[in-house]
């Protein structure tokens, strides 16, 4: 009984033993069939990255298209190179321009002839969005921006809180000296929202909160943002914006950069 009882513990042990190497060679080969399902799988995602690129960051030139090809009215813009795009022009940096601007009228605004095209394709399209636009203000000669600098000037030294000094500094966040402004490139325009009451805050109207959206499309940028202000030397001015070229307002706005910061950044990039 003894015999039979080992011989029957024996051949259970053998059996477990058998059963357990099954079930090891089974997990062996499931893990095999996991692990070569995945460097499938890897080789298939590698292989789609080479391809497709999809972590690459998009070139400014690509950005650009895409964002205005979004408008179906505009013509083609002509492209400058960045000695005019660039042009930074503030209370420390005179205007020089390279080239004198050739000036002429455009929707009862003097503007800088090379802004035209784009402020063209910007009105129409912003009109065709129900965002009709207004030009104010564009070129500004030297003689007359000192008029209007002294003339802010006199109306706060009425203030007797204000100091000759004081009341320079002040107008000059405003609205600049001759020649420090750059209402003297004609590549600066103003807007305002036609049909809206005078007292209407214009950040409020659905005509800034398209530009601020779209103006980029065309390479225009806001000039003077609220959070700038230390570095532009200008107080916030949501009328005001400025023409730097497509690929230069695409890229300002991905830097979150004003004009100041990003000439001098590409002025690094270049010497690199």
């Amino acid at each position: 009984m003894l015999h039979k009882n080992k011989n029957k513990i024996v051949k259970t042990r053998a059996s477990w033993y058998k059963a357990d190497q099954v079930r090891k060679i089974r997990i062996v080969m499931t893990m095999i069939s996991v692990a070569l399902c995945i460097s499938i799988a890897t080789g298939a995602v590698l292989a789609w990255i080479q391809i497709k690129h999809p972590f690459d960051k998009p070139s400014v030139s690509s950005v650009a298209s895409l964002a205005a090809s979004a408008s179906v009215n505009s013509e083609p813009l002509p492209i400058y190179d960045d000695s005019y795009n660039l042009v930074v022009v503030n209370a420390s940096t005179k205007f020089k321009p390279e080239v004198s601007p050739s000036f002429s009228v455009f929707e009862g605004v003097t503007v800088d002839n090379k802004i035209i095209p784009a402020l063209k394709n910007m009105l129409q399209d912003a009109k065709t969005d129900g965002c009709e636009l207004k030009l104010t203000s564009g070129y500004v000669d030297a003689k007359e921006q000192d008029k209007l600098f002294a003339a802010g000037v006199q109306a706060l030294l009425k203030n007797k809180a204000f100091t000759q000094v004081r009341a320079e500094n002040q107008v000059q966040t405003l609205i600049g000296r001759g020649g420090y402004n750059e209402n003297q490139t004609g590549m600066a325009v103003s807007f305002s929202a036609p049909g809206v009451a005078k007292n209407t805050d214009f950040t409020a109207t659905n005509q800034y909160k398209w530009l601020v959206k779209n103006s980029v499309n065309y390479g225009f940028v806001l000039r003077y943002a609220d959070n700038k202000t230390a570095i532009t030397g200008t107080a916030f001015n949501p009328y005001h914006f400025r023409y730097v070229g497509e690929q230069n307002a695409v890229n300002m706005r991905a830097y979150s950069m004003c004009l100041e910061e990003y000439a001098a950044y590409v002025k690094q990039q270049n010497v690199n």
